[in-house]
């Protein structure tokens, strides 16, 4: 059974995991980190579900139904900013600490690493520094922020962003039209679970629409402007911010190039033509920044002030 089967675009990663599970030679302890959306929650379950299975062929249906015995998930509680301490030490530890039940090894996947508290984090270091003989760990996270003492006692295994290429094959796989796959893959800048929220957004036009219009809004508008852009992003701020960004680097790319066949979608090129030249540097420095910005929609910070530093970098660049 090839557990990797359909990760795409992520081969040195799975090449890495392949080999110790041909091996036998499995670590307590894996960090995976990447970019957000291009595989790595799914290769950290087929990972623990093929060292699982390789002494437990018959718990396929328990990891289906999310029962097995020797496999734990740790995410986010809903509602709350962080991964607490509780998690750690009075869930996964007791847990971690029994033999296995059914399988030769106890498995722990924990997704968004870089949102453990710091409580959290030193409890977790306590059980890496002394690991179960049993236990394997893996930690799942978008930003290699964790403590170093953390990272020092895991395998690193990185991911990169996924090709193109690879993004328009997972896409048509999917059955999504190929008219709309070349634009949805490059909107996905290398995330392959970007480009597929963006092909299932059933309002995807109605929100390019709200992000053009912010974008010309901001070019003209002073101060408030920024606000009420802020405000319209909050119907759905991590898409909407993606769309501006993929906005303004067309405007940018269409002045420099002159070339409508690289811009995300050709059919904006009216609209870019009437934009003023901008400064590259500012539009640089903006990309930079919008791209930070992004990245914390998934933490604890408010996603309307994100929006209104968003917003405050669109307006710089545009101006």
């Amino acid at each position: 059974m090839d557990h990797f089967k359909g990760i795409m675009g992520q081969e040195r990663a799975v090449q890495v995991l392949r080999r110790a599970l041909e091996t036998n030679k499995i670590n307590h302890a894996y960090l995976f980190v990447g970019p957000a959306g291009v595989g790595k929650k799914t290769t950290a379950g087929a990972f623990a579900q093929a060292i699982i299975l390789a002494a437990d062929p018959e718990g396929e249906v328990y990891l289906s139904e999310k029962a097995h015995p020797d496999f734990m998930n740790i995410a986010r509680i809903e509602n709350k900013a962080l991964i607490g301490i509780e998690q750690i030490n009075r869930e996964m530890e007791p847990w971690l600490a029994l033999k296995p039940y059914r399988a030769a090894r106890r498995v722990v996947v924990i997704n968004e690493a870089h949102l453990l508290s710091m409580p959290a984090a030193n409890a977790l270091l306590k059980t890496l520094e002394e690991p179960p003989g049993h236990a394997v760990l893996i930690l799942v996270t978008d930003e290699q922020n964790l403590m170093e003492t953390i990272v020092s006692r895991c395998q690193l295994i990185r991911f990169s962003p996924a090709a193109e290429t690879a993004v328009r094959a997972s896409l048509l796989e999917r059955g999504i039209e190929a008219e709309r796959v070349n634009n949805l893959a490059r909107l996905g800048q290398g995330s392959i679970a970007a480009a597929v929220q963006l092909a299932e957004e059933e309002g995807l036009e109605e929100l390019w629409d709200t992000a053009r219009t912010i974008v010309q809004d901001l070019s003209n508008g002073g101060d408030i402007e920024i606000f009420k852009c802020a405000e319209q992003m909050e119907q759905k701020p991590s898409m909407l911010a993606g769309l501006l960004t993929a906005l303004l680097r067309d405007i940018y790319i269409f002045q420099v190039t002159a070339k409508p066949d690289l811009l995300v979608v050709e059919s904006n090129q009216p609209m870019y033509e009437k934009f003023k030249q901008l400064d590259p540097e500012r539009v640089k420095n903006a990309l930079v920044k919008i791209d930070e910005l992004r990245k914390q929609y998934r933490g604890p910070v408010s996603s309307l002030l994100l929006s209104i530093n968003i917003s405050y970098q669109l307006q710089d660049a545009l101006k």
